[in-house]
């Protein structure tokens, strides 16, 4: 990727940087030659053109630091899991205003990229969506003064990612679990989610509606074909075990009560089921500007697997 041109923005100021997608974003920021500076709970250890501000999205005085006199602002930072509907409305809507607050409050406006999810398309079915499309309308509120975009990307995997990880376990023991009647789901590796964000930067000029995107499969994936990909990553030929909503339903209530009881948040609850068992996660629209995905399914299932081998996640040999 080559340099920015001087007209584009120089200093990058971003959240979320020591997250999964966060990493990749880090990664393809620096080769394309930004500045960054990155807001980080805890000491970091040092990289290449990237500048870490110690503090949390709470922090008021850590986000001027961060900001000041920043070109852009990529908002990566929020919650996919928590305790309960109003941490999951501070976190993902109340972190935003924060930040877009204070951006807006700069002497030179940064461009503000908000990295939401294709979840906020559907705020009914769970907190943690209702609370992605809050995030996007308390942005919308600073449009006037800051230059905005939305973008929401779909089911987000790669080497590193932790969530996605319970797929390959169940394929590799030869079962993938999938809702009845199940639809589509779109999907892309994060190193083109980084690719789309460092894009971002520069595109001109901004759209004003969310934009979706994906690694370019026309329709999505249906579960079956995503435990075919699986199982010729792995070596192996998983059957697709189909699940009735209602049982999903049960087991997604006994991990909320679950969290409940334990004080400890989780990604598989009853809300969780919901979006689970939703039959339209494909990404739709026209995808961001000049955007070619690396990654299709087989490159990048291979990738990820060969990560949770190298660590010991998986047991199956290649």
């Amino acid at each position: 990727m080559n340099a920015p041109r001087p007209d584009f923005p120089q200093i990058v100021a971003v959240t979320g940087a020591t997250g999964f997608v966060g990493g990749y974003m880090l990664r393809n920021l620096s080769a394309a030659g930004f500045q960054v500076r990155a807001l980080a709970r805890k000491p970091q250890g040092a990289q290449d053109n990237v500048t870490w501000i110690q503090g949390a999205l709470e922090d008021e005085a850590a986000l001027g630091a961060l900001l000041e006199g920043a070109d852009a602002v990529i908002h990566c930072a929020g919650a996919i899991k928590a305790r309960s509907r109003d941490e999951f409305f501070d976190i993902n809507a109340g972190g935003t205003r924060r930040l877009a607050g204070i951006a807006a409050a700069q002497a030179k406006r940064p461009r503000f990229i908000l990295v939401s999810s294709l979840a906020a398309r559907e705020p009914h079915l769970s907190s943690y969506a209702a609370s992605k499309r809050a995030a996007e309308q308390v942005l919308r509120a600073f449009s006037p003064r800051l230059p905005t975009l939305i973008l929401r990307p779909p089911a987000v995997y790669g080497a590193g990612d932790m969530e996605t990880l319970r797929i390959f376990q169940m394929a590799e023991r030869g079962w993938l679990v999938a809702p009845s009647g199940a639809g589509k789901i779109s999907l892309v590796h994060a190193d083109d989610v980084g690719r789309v964000l460092a894009g971002a930067l520069a595109e001109q000029p901004m759209p004003t509606q969310p934009v979706e995107f994906d690694d370019g499969k026309a329709g999505g994936y249906a579960w079956d074909e995503i435990a075919a990909a699986a199982g010729r990553a792995l070596g192996k030929i998983p059957k697709i075990a189909r699940i009735p909503a209602p049982v999903l339903y049960m087991a997604g209530a006994a991990g909320s009560l679950f969290s409940r009881l334990t004080g400890r948040p989780s990604v598989l609850g009853f809300e969780k089921m919901r979006e689970f068992t939703h039959p339209d996660w494909v990404a739709a629209g026209a995808p961001p500007q000049g955007f070619k995905p690396l990654w299709d399914i087989e490159k990048g299932f291979a990738d990820a697997v060969a990560w949770y081998r190298s660590r010991g996640l998986l047991k199956s040999n290649p």
